[in-house]
C-alpha cells in the first residue's frame, strides 16, 4: 500500500497556525504594540501545551477507570510515563515565563487596555483542567468567566 507523500508545513498545518496571530493592537489603527506578538504567541504556546497536557491526563483518567488496574501492568507503567510527561510539560510552561518576562510592564501597558476583557482565567483548558483534577467549580477562581 502506497501512502501519500507527508509534507513538514502540510503535517503540522502550519498555514493556520502561523496565520493564528491578530495582534489587536497591528488592526486598530494606531501604532502597533512590537511586543503584542510576543504576549500572543507566548499564550498560543501556553495553550498548545494545555491541549498536550489534557490528552496525556484523560488517558490516564481512562487507564484509571478500567475495573482493575494490576500493580504490574504494563498500564501502570503508561501512566507514569504520561504523568512524568505532565511534569515536564509543566516545567516548560513555568520556564515560558521567562520569555515573558522580557516585555516589561511599561511594553504591556502599550496594548493591555484594548485586550479588556480578556484574561487568562478564561482559558477554557485551563478550566477543564481543573476540573479533571477534581477542583470543585465552587473553589475556582474567575467564575464568572
Amino acid at each position: 500500500m502506497e501512502h501519500k507523500p507527508v509534507y513538514y508545513s502540510e503535517y503540522l498545518q502550519l498555514d493556520k497556525v502561523l496565520q493564528a496571530q491578530g495582534p489587536v493592537s497591528f488592526t486598530e489603527g494606531k501604532t502597533a504594540a512590537h511586543d503584542e506578538m510576543l504576549f500572543v504567541v507566548i499564550h498560543q504556546a501556553y495553550e498548545l501545551w494545555f491541549k498536550q497536557v489534557l490528552f496525556e491526563v484523560q488517558s490516564v483518567i481512562d487507564i484509571m477507570n478500567q475495573p482493575v488496574v494490576n500493580d504490574n501492568s504494563p498500564d501502570l507503567q503508561k501512566m507514569v510515563h504520561r504523568l512524568n510527561r505532565v511534569e515536564t510539560i509543566l516545567k516548560v510552561l513555568v520556564h515560558q515565563m521567562d520569555i515573558m518576562e522580557t516585555m516589561t510592564p511599561m511594553d504591556f501597558l502599550d496594548f493591555r487596555d484594548m485586550l479588556r476583557p480578556a484574561s487568562g482565567f478564561q482559558s477554557i483548558q485551563f478550566k477543564i483542567l481543573e476540573a479533571k483534577l477534581g477542583l470543585a467549580f465552587n473553589h475556582r477562581h474567575g467564575q464568572n468567566y
